[in-house]
C-alpha cells in the first residue's frame, strides 16, 4: 500500500456546485468544498465556525422586514416593520416606552409593501418612496423618539404643459378659494390634495414698462420680464427697471441731487404675479370642476380668459407616486415609472422638497428642478448612488449622471448609459467599498459592479459563478456586515442565509447558514453594534415553538469570536440567552421563547447535554455540575456546522487520479481553539478527532486545542474520498488545514 498525501490548505472557493465536481484543473476546486453549511471560509483560508444568535425580542405578528437607519456612523438602528407601524433597534436592544412594551410609530403600509420600500438617508431623516403611497420619510427626533411624516411637495413636480388649446382651464380668483372649470374631463378624484398649474396664455392686454411712462396711477398694472407689477405710487416712471419678485421698489433713484432735492424719484411698483400660478386641489365636484386653495398667485387674466396651458402634478393618487429615491449631486431625485425628477439643488429638508423648474420670470436655470424621461422599455427597479446613479431596470443597468461633468448635474445636462445587459431583480443593492452588488433577475446570479476605467464602464462579474446552486429558490435580500469580517449576505426564498466575503482575494465564494430550530430567515440587516466599531447581523425569524405554534422572533448574531476568548463566553447557539448566574444557582425562569424544546447548554464553559426548557419557561441543570462560584450559563436551540471536501486530486508521474478506486486512511486536522470536532467518510462512523489528552483530569472540561489532530479513520475503497467535519457542541472549531492520507488503487490504473 502506498499512502499519497493530499493537502488542503484553504476554503476560499466555498461550496461549489454540484456541475463543478470534475473541474479539477481549476483553482476553486481545489479551494472548494462540496458543502459549507454554519462554517465560514474567511479571507486568510481557514474555516471558522460562525457564532450563533442572541434571542433579543419577539417581533410583532405581521412583521415581514428589517431595514436600517442610519443616521451616522455611531448611530444606526434597525427597523422592524409589519403592519401599518415599525419598530426600532440599537445597541442591541428594542426601544421601549415602558419594560416590555415596544415603542411603535404608525406609518400607512401594511407588511407586503415593506421589501418594495426605496430609502435614502439624509442625517436624522430617512426618506421613503413606495408607488402606492406619497413620498414620505421617517424622522428621529431624539435618540428614542422618531416620527413619520408625509413629504410637502413645493412648486411641482408637474407633468408636461397641455398643448391641446381645446382643452382649457378658468378660474374663478387669483388667491384664497377658488374653483376651476375646465371645458373637458380633465379632474379625477384622485387629484384632490394634488398641485396644479395654471399659466396665462400671454400678457398682451398689460402695457410693458418703459422709463419715463407719464401719469401713472395708482393701481395701474404694468408687466415686464416676466412678471406683473402694480403702482402703488402714481407719478412718471424713473430708469430702473423692475425685476423683483416679492414686495414693493421704486423704479427711481432714492436721490437726485445729495445737496439739494430728495427723492424718491419715479414710481413704487408691487410685485403682483408672473406668467404661472399654482393652486393645491381640495375637492372634487365633477371630472370638469374642482376646487382648490390658491399656493401661487393666479395671473388675473385667468379669471376672464381660461388658458391651454395646464399641468397635473406628476405624483398624486390619479397620476401615481414614485417608486425610488436616492440623493446625487445635491439633489433628492425621485424616479417614477420612466422619469427622472429632481429637485432644486439643495432645497429639500425639514418635511419639504422645492421642484420648481422656473423662476419667477419664467427662466430655466441649471439649479432648478427638472424632470425628464428616459428612453426605456422597463421602468428603474432599484437605484445607487455612486460616481453616478446606477439604475437596475429588468432588461439592463444602467449609469445616470451629467453629459458634460465640467458642468452642473441639471435638467439640461443629464444621460443614461447603458453599462450591462444583465437585467435585474427587485432587490435593493448594497454597497461594499468601490462595488455595488445587485441581484441578476431571476433571482440567482448576484452581480458586483465597479467602475472600470479602462472600459469606460461599470463591470459587474457574476459572484456565484462557480456556486449558482447557492442561490436555489432566489435570493429576496442583501445585506452588508462591514467589519469585523467584509460579508455579503443573501436571504433565500427558502430561510438561509448564503454568505460570501468581499475581500480582495481573487477566490473566493459561498457557505450556507442554516439557523438552528428550523427557524427560517425573512429579512436581515447590518447596522453598528454598542461598540461603534463591529457591524451585528440582525434577522427576523419564523419558526414553529415548543407548543407547536408559528412566532416570529428577532435575533442578532453573536459578536465573532477573537482567538484567546474566554471559552465560557463561547456563543454558539441560536434564538440564544446569556445568563449571569450566581454560585450553586442551577435553576432558571423566564425562558418562555424555549418553553418545551430541546436545548444546548453551556455552563462556565462545560458542554451539558440532554437538557429541555419546561413548559413554564424553566431550565434545570443537573446539581452535580453548577459551580459553587458565579459562572455564565448560554443556552438555546441547537445548530450542527459540517464541511464537507471535495474528492481528492492527486497528480504523480502517471497522471491524475480522479476516478480511481480510492480510501481514506488519515484525515489530520489542524485546528485552532477548537473542542468537539468530528470526522466522517461516506458510510463510515463519525469521530471525535479532539480526546482527552494525559495528564488532564477526567472530572473537567476538556481545553480548547490547538494543533494537529490524530487522524486515523476507517474507509472501504470507493471512488468518493470525502472527509466530512462536523461541530455540533456549542463550542469554538476553527479548521485551518486538512492533510489527507489517501490509499490509490493501482488494480483499478
Amino acid at each position: 500500500m502506498v499512502v499519497r498525501r493530499h493537502l488542503l490548505t484553504g476554503f476560499m472557493a466555498g461550496e461549489l456546485d454540484p456541475h463543478l465536481d470534475g473541474r479539477v484543473d481549476t483553482d476553486q476546486y481545489a479551494f472548494g468544498l462540496k458543502a459549507c453549511e454554519n462554517f465560514l471560509a474567511i479571507n486568510e483560508g481557514p474555516l471558522v465556525k460562525r457564532q450563533g444568535f442572541e434571542f433579543i425580542r419577539p417581533s410583532a405578528e405581521t412583521a415581514a422586514w428589517l431595514t436600517a437607519f442610519r443616521r451616522s456612523i455611531d448611530q444606526e438602528y434597525v427597523v422592524e416593520w409589519s403592519d401599518l407601524a415599525v419598530r426600532f433597534f440599537t445597541n442591541g436592544a428594542r426601544i421601549e416606552t415602558s419594560p416590555g412594551v415596544a415603542y411603535e410609530v404608525t406609518t400607512p403600509y401594511v407588511a407586503a409593501e415593506a421589501p418594495e420600500l426605496s430609502l435614502q438617508q439624509s442625517f436624522d431623516r430617512q426618506y421613503i418612496d413606495h408607488g402606492s403611497h406619497a413620498p414620505a420619510a421617517l424622522r428621529r427626533d431624539s435618540p428614542l423618539n422618531f416620527t413619520f411624516e408625509t413629504i410637502e411637495l413645493l412648486n411641482g413636480p408637474f407633468l408636461d404643459t397641455n398643448s391641446d388649446e381645446a382643452r382649457t382651464v378658468s378660474a374663478s380668483g387669483a388667491t384664497g378659494a377658488i374653483t376651476l372649470t375646465a371645458n373637458s374631463p380633465i379632474f379625477e378624484e384622485g387629484h384632490v390634495g394634488a398641485l396644479f398649474r395654471l399659466e396665462a396664455i400671454d400678457f398682451a392686454d398689460i402695457p410693458q414698462w418703459e422709463p419715463g411712462m407719464k401719469d401713472v396711477v395708482v393701481g395701474e398694472k404694468v408687466r415686464n420680464g416676466g412678471r406683473v407689477y402694480q403702482a402703488a405710487t402714481a407719478g412718471t416712471t424713473g430708469s430702473v427697471e423692475p425685476v423683483h419678485s416679492e414686495g414693493s421698489y421704486y423704479d427711481g433713484q432714492l436721490t437726485n441731487d445729495l445737496m439739494n432735492d430728495k427723492g424718491p424719484w419715479g414710481v413704487k411698483w408691487t410685485y403682483i404675479h408672473d406668467r404661472f400660478g399654482v393652486v393645491q386641489i381640495t375637492g372634487f365636484t365633477s371630472s370638469s370642476v374642482v376646487s382648490a386653495t390658491v399656493k401661487r398667485r393666479l395671473p388675473d387674466s385667468l379669471t376672464t380668459e381660461p388658458s391651454y396651458k395646464w399641468a397635473h402634478q406628476a405624483f398624486s393618487d390619479a397620476e401615481g407616486w414614485p417608486q425610488l429615491v436616492t440623493l446625487y449631486k445635491g439633489r433628492l431625485i425621485h424616479f417614477k415609472d420612466l422619469d427622472i425628477i429632481g429637485s432644486v439643488a439643495s432645497d429639500y429638508g425639514g418635511g419639504r422638497v422645492n421642484f420648481d423648474t422656473h423662476t419667477a420670470g419664467g427662466r430655466i436655470e441649471a439649479d432648478l428642478g427638472f424632470r425628464r424621461t428616459i428612453g426605456l422599455e422597463d421602468p428603474p427597479l432599484w437605484v445607487s448612488g455612486d460616481r453616478r446613479m446606477l439604475v437596475g431596470t429588468a432588461s439592463r443597468e444602467l449609469a445616470v449622471g451629467p453629459f458634460n461633468t465640467g458642468s452642473a448635474f441639471s435638467g439640461t445636462n443629464i444621460e443614461a448609459e447603458p453599462q450591462s445587459f444583465y437585467g435585474s431583480e427587485r432587490v435593493f443593492p448594497v454597497q461594499t467599498g468601490t462595488e455595488t452588488i445587485f441581484v441578476e433577475r431571476g433571482g440567482r446570479r448576484c452581480r458586483a459592479a465597479d467602475y472600470d476605467f479602462g472600459r469606460d464602464r461599470y463591470d459587474a462579474p457574476d459572484l456565484n459563478a462557480t456556486s449558482r446552486h447557492i442561490t436555489h429558490g432566489g435570493v429576496l435580500q442583501l445585506a452588508y456586515q462591514r467589519n469585523p469580517y467584509s460579508l455579503v449576505f443573501g436571504v433565500r426564498a427558502d430561510g438561509q442565509l448564503i454568505v460570501h466575503p468581499k475581500t480582495r482575494g481573487e477566490i473566493k465564494g459561498f457557505v450556507r447558514y442554516r439557523l438552528g430550530g428550523g427557524a427560517r430567515v425573512l429579512s436581515a440587516v447590518a447596522v453598528v453594534g454598542a461598540d461603534n466599531k463591529t457591524d451585528d447581523l440582525w434577522v427576523l425569524v419564523e419558526r414553529e415553538n415548543g407548543a407547536g405554534a408559528t412566532v416570529r422572533e428577532i435575533w442578532k448574531q453573536a459578536a465573532w469570536r477573537e482567538l484567546g476568548n474566554d471559552p465560557a463566553e463561547s456563543f454558539y447557539v441560536d434564538g440564544g440567552v446569556r445568563i449571569a448566574a450566581a454560585a450553586n444557582d442551577g435553576e432558571f425562569t423566564g425562558l418562555d421563547h424555549l418553553a418545551g424544546q430541546d436545548v444546548a447548554v453551556l455552563a462556565n464553559g462545560v458542554v451539558i447535554p440532554g437538557l429541555k426548557v419546561s413548559a413554564d419557561g424553566k431550565l434545570t441543570l443537573p446539581a452535580d455540575v453548577v459551580p459553587a462560584f458565579d459562572y455564565t450559563v448560554m443556552v438555546g436551540l441547537p445548530y450542527t456546522a459540517t464541511a464537507t471536501t471535495m474528492r481528492p486530486e492527486l497528480r504523480d508521474g502517471q497522471g491524475s487520479t480522479a476516478g480511481l478506486r480510492q480510501r481514506l486512511v488519515k484525515a489530520v486536522t489542524r485546528v485552532l481553539e477548537t473542542l468537539g470536532l468530528k470526522v466522517s467518510v461516506p458510510g463510515g462512523v463519525t469521530e471525535e478527532v479532539i480526546l482527552r489528552r494525559d495528564g488532564e483530569r477526567m472530572d473537567e472540561q476538556i481545553p480548547l486545542y490547538t494543533g494537529d489532530t490524530d487522524g486515523l479513520v476507517e474507509a472501504e475503497f470507493d471512488r468518493d474520498g470525502r472527509l466530512t467535519w462536523t461541530s455540533d457542541d456549542p463550542m469554538p472549531a476553527t479548521i485551518t488545514l486538512g492533510v489527507l492520507g489517501v490509499d490509490v488503487s493501482s488494480a483499478d490504473a
